[in-house]
């Protein structure tokens, strides 16, 4: 994943987050300043979808006065300057496939293209991949600011993956190409990583058993029970914070030896699998030891 894509997933993220509090209730005073900020950033960064997102929430009638009138000449100015497309896919006489899959850099956009529906796309350079029936088409375009109802056509030529299959019986006198290697990672970390997961989900239920066992009249902020001295509660609420400090040891342990497994997993270099030869050899005449 790029650094542009972390940062546009991000962002999305935060809009979700305050999307979601905006859903509940009117945004307080401090998400109208941070969706104003965070919009003008997504801005200047070219993300002008998700600034659109972030000026609807500051935009809202319980933001201060100042804020909301910006979020709102914001808004505006992004739906004029957002560029908009549309998908197409034919064949090689010119007939619409609308059994096409459309991907925007890696992202799915659409599973088909027969409702004939616009999309905004951030300005800049895109890659844009059509799939229909197993065969690609690779578009790489630079979209312009403020471009309105840009067509992207893809051209399917040539036959359908089931007329291109070679025969399943290879021609005589011309041995079988070799199979492709096969790589793989060492199973170690993921041993490690199940671990440190078994040790969280084991922290879990230790800091659900110790704050069970605290009584009602205990806090475990202050320490402190409202009990006379020498009642029972001291001690079940001594055992239950025990318990706590240690269910929340193993999960933390746990967590990071967790995570640490899959780094390690990923890191790794795949190795290729040997595969044992035999003294068979084909040369041109026949098959010889």
């Amino acid at each position: 994943m790029t650094g542009r894509s972390n940062v546009a997933w991000m962002s999305a993220l935060l809009v979700s987050l305050a999307s979601a509090r905006v859903a509940e209730g009117a945004p307080t005073k401090e998400e109208c300043l941070e969706a104003h900020s965070r919009g003008q950033d997504q801005r200047e960064a070219g993300h002008l979808a998700l600034a659109r997102d972030s000026f609807a929430v500051c935009s809202q009638p319980a933001c201060p006065a100042l804020v909301q009138s910006d979020c709102a000449a914001f808004s505006e100015e992004l739906s004029r300057l957002s560029p908009t497309v549309s998908f197409a896919a034919r064949d090689q006489q010119a007939n619409d496939l609308p059994e096409t899959a459309v991907y925007v850099d890696g992202v799915l956009v659409t599973e088909r293209l027969d409702e004939g529906k616009s999309f905004e796309l951030d300005p800049g350079r895109h890659a844009v991949r059509f799939v229909h029936e197993g065969r690609t088409v690779l578009l790489n375009v630079v979209i312009n600011q403020g471009e309105q109802g840009r067509n992207l056509i893809a051209t399917f030529t040539g036959p359908a993956p089931e007329a291109m299959r070679p025969s399943a019986e290879p021609r005589r006198g011309r041995p079988s190409p070799p199979p492709e290697p096969k790589t793989h990672r060492g199973a170690l970390p993921l041993v490690v990583a199940v671990a440190g997961g078994a040790a969280l989900a084991t922290g879990a239920v230790l800091l659900g058993v110790g704050f069970g066992k605290i009584p009602g009249n205990c806090s475990l902020s202050t320490h402190e029970c409202t009990s006379a001295p020498g009642d029972r509660a001291f001690n079940d609420a001594h055992g239950g914070v025990t318990l706590v400090n240690v269910g929340a040891t193993t999960a933390i342990a746990g967590a990071v030896i967790g995570v640490g497994g899959l780094i390690w997993y990923l890191a790794q270099s795949p190795t290729v699998e040997t595969r044992p030869t035999t003294g068979l050899r084909f040369d041109g005449a026949g098959f010889t030891f």
